[in-house]
């Protein structure tokens, strides 16, 4: 495989699919999440299969790649469910009293205060990303930039805006603390 022989390739997808996707599996319970993140290992396979020689135990390199893809998507739908749940809350914002209405505004400036402190490209695919909905591939092609790129723009701006607001929250905590007493 390493050689870039297909056919060891094949050999390899086919005696390891089953195990790679009951594992994902086990992990998401969900069997098409489970099948991306499996297509996902063995894709990252073979695009690195140059350094294929250097993995000395397969099965626990298998198992790790799962693990870290399975982490990486799990807390990207974690992010990608607030980041939606934050968007419907601005259509919502309209039936809320005054003082939600407030509040909603505050997290709503120190949201965008977070996003607008970005990079401009990591801005860029952001945006893209959640608030259009599009694929990475789908942004590649807007940016003029590889789908790995926009991958990493995305995973550099998801890291970013989870430290500005768990640092901005963990403040408003403590201002609500004060406000009350």
């Amino acid at each position: 495989m390493a050689a870039g022989e297909e056919e060891a390739f094949s050999q390899l997808f086919n005696s390891y699919w089953d195990k790679v996707y009951s594992t994902a599996l086990l992990f998401t319970k969900s069997a098409q999440i489970a099948e991306d993140i499996a297509q996902e290992v063995f894709l990252r396979m073979w695009l690195n299969r140059a350094t294929a020689t250097t993995i000395e135990n397969l099965e626990s390199f298998l198992f790790i790649t799962v693990r870290n893809l399975v982490y990486n998507k799990l807390s990207r739908t974690r992010l990608e469910t607030a980041y939606q749940n934050y968007l419907q809350y601005q259509v919502a914002l309209t039936d809320m009293d005054a003082e939600a209405q407030t509040e909603f505004r505050q997290l709503r400036e120190i949201i965008e205060g977070g996003i607008s402190r970005l990079p401009a490209q990591q801005q860029k695919a952001f945006r893209l990303s959640r608030e259009k909905g599009l694929s990475h591939e789908e942004i590649s092609r807007i940016m003029g930039v590889s789908r790995a790129t926009v991958k990493d723009y995305i995973v550099r701006a998801i890291a970013f805006l989870r430290n500005y607001l768990r640092d901005r929250t963990i403040l408003l905590i403590i201002l609500s603390i004060c406000y009350l007493w």
